[in-house]
């Protein structure tokens, strides 16, 4: 299955370091959870699949607010199945000094997947999530991830 059928360059951000927010001292603040979702689901908006951005970034909230999916090693899959989609959608998103979220194993978030899909299509919508979690089970994965210049290479990166 190939990644690039649901994923495009213009949905993957290299720089969501930039979320960090300057306070009065000129240091960075961390971003909240929902925050960096807000910022995935801005990046989703962007597929002509989504019916009702809307309610597609309520759900993906308040799925992520219940049981939010942090999958180790500094990876954060937020995802939802929605009928605001018409079929599997991703979003890729990428912090090279690392975030934290409050993931469970303590490690910075520095690769952030979302994922949004029909509530009907159990079957793909399952497939794309076990084999990106088998994959960057490594964490020398999510280190070529991370490591990518350009949005290309995140693709055949998640893709080979």
């Amino acid at each position: 299955m190939k990644i690039a059928r649901f994923l495009t360059e213009q949905r993957i951000d290299l720089a969501l370091d930039a979320l960090l927010i300057d306070d009065a001292s000129g240091d960075g603040v961390e971003p909240s959870r929902d925050q960096v979702i807000e910022h995935m689901a801005d990046l989703l908006e962007q597929s002509s699949v989504i019916v009702n951005a809307t309610k597609m970034r309520q759900e993906l909230l308040n799925s992520q607010r219940r049981t939010p999916t942090f999958a180790g090693h500094g990876l954060f899959m937020p995802h939802v199945r929605t009928m605001q989609s018409r079929r599997l959608t991703m979003a890729v998103a990428v912090s090279r000094a690392g975030i934290d979220l409050g993931a469970p194993d303590d490690e910075p978030i520095h690769l952030v997947i979302a994922m949004v899909g029909p509530t009907y299509d159990d079957k793909q919508y399952l497939q794309v999530y076990k084999r990106l979690s088998e994959k960057l089970c490594d964490p020398e994965a999510i280190e070529r991830v991370v490591a990518a210049d350009q949005p290309g290479e995140v693709l055949r990166a998640l893709s080979s």
